[in-house]
Order: C-alpha cells, then sequence, then structure tokens
C-alpha cells in the first residue's frame, strides 16, 4: 500500500492557516474603501432630513442612516425590495457607492 503524499493533517492545518491569513487580510482590503467622500467643510453639508428625503423620494426605504467618515452612509430596502446599503457624498446628495446585501 502507498503513503500518502501529503497526509490529510498537514492539508488541514495549511488550510487553517490560509484561512486565517485571509480573515486577517480582509477587514483591511474593505478598511481601504473607507476614503471620505468629500473634503468640503460640515458647514457645506446637507443634514441628515434632507439627504433621508431625497433617497426616499428615489424610491429607498431608510432604515439607519449617520455620517461617517466624510460620507453619509444609509441602509434600508431600494425601490425592488433588495436590501441595499449607500454611501452618498454630504454636499452633493449624489449617491458614490451602493452594495446590494
Amino acid at each position: 500500500m502507498r503513503q500518502a503524499k501529503y497526509p490529510a493533517v498537514m492539508v488541514s492545518a495549511t488550510l487553517a492557516i490560509v484561512c486565517v491569513g485571509l480573515t486577517a487580510v480582509a477587514p483591511a482590503a474593505f478598511a481601504s474603501d473607507d476614503k471620505p467622500c468629500t473634503t468640503e467643510p460640515k458647514a457645506n453639508w446637507q443634514s441628515i432630513e434632507q439627504l433621508s428625503t431625497k433617497l426616499v423620494g428615489e424610491g429607498y426605504k431608510i432604515r439607519e442612516i449617520e455620517f461617517d467618515d466624510g460620507c453619509l452612509e444609509a441602509e434600508g430596502v431600494d425601490k425592488d425590495g433588495k436590501s441595499v446599503e449607500l454611501k452618498l457624498d454630504p454636499v452633493t446628495g449624489l449617491i458614490v457607492k451602493s452594495e446590494v446585501k
């Protein structure tokens, strides 16, 4: 009987190391996406109420909304019923990122 070239224990250990490495890298990759939507002073930003009204007018149902890292971040449901996360430029009100969840 021939012995396996790579014992199962070694393969499992290697997979575990790879998974841990990927877990450590993923948050860093996501964090690099956290660049501000604007560099304008807050005095030039629209209010949460104004931006929320704009989103509702476009068919979104907003569950959560806040300013974070120079962006307005909103979570809700789009007009097709899909859960979404949005990032808006707080000065222009333009959606700079939309992610379906």
